[in-house]
């Protein structure tokens, strides 16, 4: 029974130690962490957390074993799945950028067409305004072309003369933070012209060309409702 304290106790130890490694995202020498599993780094509030967090679970371990190994796959399981979480949200656009079959893939997966349309007069001034965003999410567009992605957290223009390309431009949407609740979200991106930061065309009839929304009043039918991706084609033409 000690020796299998003691392992847990190590376990858990290593799992924290790991799972800051990969949250800090840096390369530390093995002086620059401490034997008993506090980590000495530039996030002091995270610092803090881990080392209540340790001592925490070296005292229930002393007191309460069994309420000790709960708290511990409790913590282990909260690390991991905010770290997956994280990670998933933060790769997504890499995924679209650097996996040739994404687009295709994701086809399947949302069973849905992309939105086509064609522009003619070249690039300058054209753009996505983001008409709308649920509060503390962010969203962004990745331009699988020009291997060129934007994050925006906030409505407004997003230029595209220097992302777009001529010819044909597959370009995704997708939802790279959520505010809590990942069954309530809406962005709406419209395309159109600017000149001298006003509007001067607007492009298919004024409607989206890429809009995800979902506000939890309805069943899930398919959990590619939830995955706040769209796609669009944009085919550009300089002149008629």
């Amino acid at each position: 029974m000690k020796n299998t304290k003691h392992a847990l106790r190590d376990f858990t130890r290593e799992i924290l130690h790991r799972f800051i490694l990969q949250h800090e995202g840096n390369h530390h020498t093995e002086e620059n962490k401490e034997s008993c599993g506090v980590l000495l780094y530039r996030n002091r509030k995270f610092f803090r957390w881990n080392s209540f967090v340790s001592q925490s679970l070296l005292y229930l371990q002393k007191r309460i074993p069994c309420l000790y190994l709960w708290c511990t796959l409790l913590v282990v399981f909260t690390l991991f799945s905010m770290e997956n979480v994280s990670l998933a949200q933060g790769n997504i656009v890499d995924y679209f950028l650097k996996n040739p079959s994404a687009w295709e893939d994701t086809k399947r997966i949302i069973h849905k067409e992309p939105t086509k349309i064609v522009v003619a007069d070249g690039l300058k001034g054209l753009g996505f305004n983001l008409a709308e965003l649920t509060e503390g999410d962010e969203v962004a567009l990745v331009f699988i072309e020009s291997q060129k992605a934007e994050r925006l957290k906030y409505k407004g223009f997003c230029n595209g003369e220097d992302k777009l390309l001529p010819g044909k431009n597959r370009v995704v949407s997708v939802i790279t933070r959520n505010s809590g609740d990942r069954t309530r979200f809406h962005y709406k991106f419209v395309l159109q012209r600017n000149v001298n930061s006003e509007p001067v065309t607007i492009y298919y009839n004024g409607n989206a060309i890429l809009e995800s929304i979902y506000d939890g009043s309805l069943p899930v039918r398919d959990i590619s409702n939830l995955s706040g991706i769209e796609l669009c084609e944009i085919e550009v033409h300089s002149n008629w």
